[in-house]
């Protein structure tokens, strides 16, 4: 009997599938992470210029406005990045609340004047250059961290660019700088980096929002599995076994398509207070942060549930192979393209068409929004509710779909 079990092509098939999948495993997370600033495409940093200008030798002086135009004309070309010219800092903070934009170079009024003074030799010491990168945390850590690297390095590009060109225009004038020009943009601190958008405590350093709702939906996933084989077990068609113990119930006499009615009605049941329990143990056991745990909880369960029922529909229709297959869906792809730890502008390209598919990134948006943007519908919890309610009604019809063309003669019916 070993033998034939050895021989069998079952068993080689089954353990080769289980070694492509510990592959495809491995290319979900490395593969997705090992190099963010080469997959980095479109991040979105925003440019601000206050820069009031000024001349130079009767010529006029606005390397705040030539650092906007440069961006705008796209002349400072990289893919990594998506530049965005903001006219002050009430529009960036907005644009940073709604999640648009994860760092900002800000060029302030005095900055030409201050240079023409460096230039003319009447700088003061305690008027030092500054431009100013302000990041969003709130973003995720990696999201602000890459915008800042990409804004430094394009202030940095062009205070050489503008340091070269000034210093030509002025010897084509017959006119001497009185000092170092490089050197003094360097000496005194050209560039401050500071938070726009600051972090709550315990937000697991921007992270938060997505490991709250990778729990969610791992909620959903066992939510699923677990009333689905626990009706099993009651309706006499399944057993539990445990070490020196088996629960068996006696047939009882229910339709298949009576049975899988029963589960999406106990896993859209359940959905709520389990998302709800576990929001009150991350804000109130846990100390998460959240600036409306009310309506976190509720989104939570739209979560749960859409989670739920994507598992339910593939254990009704594929059976063994629909469990890989929900967590393919729900979890194992779904968390490297959620942009939960890596935004997605830094992940390859399937990755970011996963992310636009996979219910874990509109979880992550919306609860990002509820936890540090004040619920703010523009910083992704407006496209979160809507794409997670159509996940829910598709499943959902799509599972009663199923049953309803499985339905057995009653004549085929198990008695008591």
């Amino acid at each position: 009997m070993s033998k034939q079990l050895v021989r069998s092509p079952i068993v080689w098939i089954a353990g080769a599938l289980a070694a492509a999948l510990a592959i495809v495993f491995t290319y979900a997370y490395l593969g997705a992470f090992l190099n963010p600033s080469g997959n980095a495409r479109n991040v979105p940093v925003a440019v601000v210029s206050e820069d009031a200008g000024t001349s130079i030798h009767g010529i006029k002086l606005n390397l705040g406005g030539e650092l906007a135009g440069s961006v705008s004309s796209g002349s400072v070309s990289d893919k990594s990045v998506r530049f965005t010219v903001l006219p002050d800092h009430r529009a960036l903070l907005a644009r940073m609340r709604d999640d648009k934009v994860f760092a900002a170079i800000v060029v302030p009024r005095d900055f030409s004047q201050k240079v023409a003074n460096l230039v003319g030799g009447k700088a003061s010491s305690s008027e030092p250059l500054r431009i100013e990168i302000l990041t969003n945390p709130a973003a995720g850590t990696i999201a602000s961290s890459s915008a800042e690297q990409i804004a430094t390095k394009t202030v940095q590009r062009f205070e050489q660019a503008a340091v070269t060109r000034i210093d030509a225009g002025l010897r084509l004038l017959g006119a001497t700088p009185s000092g170092d020009l490089a050197a003094a943009f360097a000496d005194t601190g050209v560039v401050t980096v500071s938070p726009a958008v600051a972090l709550p405590a315990k937000s697991a350093l921007g992270t938060g929002p997505f490991f709250f709702q990778l729990t969610i939906a791992l909620g959903g996933f066992f939510l699923a599995a677990i009333i689905s084989a626990a009706a099993e077990i009651a309706a006499g068609r399944s057993k539990l076994h445990l070490p020196g113990w088996t629960l068996e119930r006696p047939a009882v006499g229910v339709s298949k398509a009576q049975l899988a009615m029963l589960k999406v009605a106990l896993t859209l049941l359940f959905a709520l207070p389990t998302a709800l329990l576990q929001t009150l143990f991350a804000v109130k056991g846990l100390g998460m942060q959240a600036t409306n745990p009310l309506a976190l909880a509720f989104f939570s369960a739209l979560g749960s549930a859409a989670v739920a029922m994507i598992t339910l529909f593939f254990l009704l229709t594929l059976d063994v192979a629909g469990r890989i297959v929900a967590v393919l869906v729900t979890i194992l792809f779904a968390v490297p393209s959620s942009g939960g730890v890596y935004p997605e502008q830094t992940l390859p390209h399937v990755f970011r068409f996963l992310g636009d598919w996979l219910p874990l990134r509109r979880m992550t948006d919306g609860a990002r929004s509820l936890t540090f943007f004040d619920g703010n519908s523009a910083a992704g919890l407006g496209t979160a509710l809507w794409v997670l309610a159509l996940y829910l009604g598709v499943f959902t019809l799509l599972t009663l779909f199923v049953v309803w063309n499985r339905r057995e003669p009653s004549s085929a019916l198990p008695t008591d």
